[in-house]
């Protein structure tokens, strides 16, 4: 599993990928991509900026 964010078009998007592998190969991968949201008020307690950013309320 890997998580990062890219910037294809110069905006950040935020991908996670999960990779199953077999004998030294990928044999399966599912990758998810989002924008940027901010989080609830009621969730901020709980979440953690990414390196060098803010958290943004909702």
């Amino acid at each position: 599993m890997s998580e990062c964010v890219i910037t294809p078009d110069g905006v950040p998007s935020y991908s996670v990928s999960i990779m199953e592998f077999a004998n030294g190969y990928v044999v399966h991968e599912t990758q998810y991509f989002a924008n940027s949201f901010g989080a609830p008020e009621w969730r901020t307690a709980l979440a953690e900026p990414m390196p060098g950013r803010d958290i943004a309320r909702a």
